[in-house]
């Protein structure tokens, strides 16, 4: 309004200009979400952090996780170092065979075939060595790891032959590897060890030239096999209390597998398993990696379904006239179960086998 009371009149505007106002106003209003969402940032962050660098971190600690993950799940494979002569590898029991190669990685069920004149040599990433001798048959039972290397498992079923082992000082003290054959159980830690297997199933013979290893028959109690000695299983029988090793035993170690240095580990993998072991618990939810779904992982399911698998067990035995004197923990053959029905049962227990069965009168 004027002075007088009169309407002043509005100055008729173009569309241009319109549009131009129109315009302004929207840039100035975008100006002024940028500088708040500024004073914002300086706000949380430092004004000497720069965006970049926190995108440059970020893709660091991914990178750390996912090699850490990569290196969890090479434990759960034996790698094929060495074939000397022709060897056959099998998926599975009843799987069709082809050629074994070096670099091929062995995991769980799969079985080793050696000929007359052929072996085969197996790392683990920890620097552990097997070797398997000629005429053997190696079923790999179960490679189990758990995340941050807290401890492993490594069962094996040595059906004929022999097999030479290093444990390395990295295995971890908490961890086990067992070699099951149809007459014996060998418990081995921190050794330098042998098994061997007669081709007609009723005797082994565990030696060891470093460490000790406990020789178990299906009965009695264990033998502890020391360094230069070895003690005889037969089947069904105790183990025999241990002997000095021949001169031609002793041979049979002069293997560079056997004795080669082990670095200690390298500090990047330490630190990798260190993370990936503090994030447990949301790589498992995730299921990220092959720990997040092994043995080690599910801990409650598996104690429900072993607890499952030994009434199924006591079923079985129940239903014998008699129990029988003795069970191999790997095969339980002795219960007449079908071959793979044995197996679904075995396969809820760690290491892929029963601890021990006893009889003591008609119960077990």
């Amino acid at each position: 309004m004027s002075l007088f009371g009169k309407k002043k009149k509005k100055k008729h505007q173009s569309e241009e200009a319109i549009m131009q106002e129109m315009l302004a106003g929207i840039q100035q209003s975008e100006e002024a979400k940028v500088k708040r969402h500024k004073r914002r940032g300086r706000r949380l962050l430092p004004s000497w952090v720069d965006r970049r660098l926190l995108i440059g971190l970020a893709i660091i600690v991914v990178a750390v996780i996912a090699d850490g993950v990569r290196r969890e799940n090479e434990e759960f494979y034996a790698k094929v170092t060495k074939v000397y002569g022709p060897c056959m590898l099998y998926a599975s029991v009843r799987s069709p065979g082809a050629a074994l190669e070096v670099g091929a990685q062995l995991s769980n069920r799969n079985v080793v075939r050696t000929g007359s004149q052929s072996s085969v040599v197996m790392e683990f990433p920890d620097g552990s060595v097997v070797t398997v001798g000629p005429s053997s048959t190696l079923v790999v039972k179960m490679l189990e790891y758990n995340r941050g290397g807290a401890w492993r498992t490594r069962s094996f079923f040595l059906q004929a032959g022999q097999v030479w082992g290093r444990v390395s000082p990295h295995f971890g003290s908490d961890s086990k590897l067992k070699i099951h054959t149809p007459s014996s159980v060998a418990a081995v830690r921190g050794t330098t060890f042998s098994v061997y297997q007669g081709p007609d199933g009723k005797s082994s013979e565990v030696t060891c030239v470093q460490g000790h290893v406990e020789a178990q028959g299906f009965t009695g109690v264990p033998q502890l096999v020391v360094a230069n000695t070895q003690a005889k299983v037969k089947v069904g029988s105790s183990a025999r209390s241990p002997r000095n090793m021949s001169e031609a035993q002793t041979t049979t170690f002069r293997q560079v597998d056997l004795f080669k240095e082990i670095p200690d580990e390298h500090w990047l993998k330490v630190l990798e398993l260190t993370i990936t072991q503090m994030l447990d618990a949301p790589l498992n939810v995730l299921g990220i990696g092959k720990c997040s779904w092994g043995v080690g992982a599910a801990d409650f399911a598996r104690r429900t379904n072993a607890l499952t698998g030994l009434r199924l067990l006591h079923q079985h035995i129940e239903g014998h006239a008699q129990f029988p004197a003795y069970i191999n923990p790997a095969t339980i053959r002795e219960l007449g179960i079908p071959a793979e029905h044995s197996r679904r049962i075995l396969s809820v227990f760690d290491g892929d086998a029963i601890e021990l069965y006893r009889r003591s009168g008609r119960g077990f």
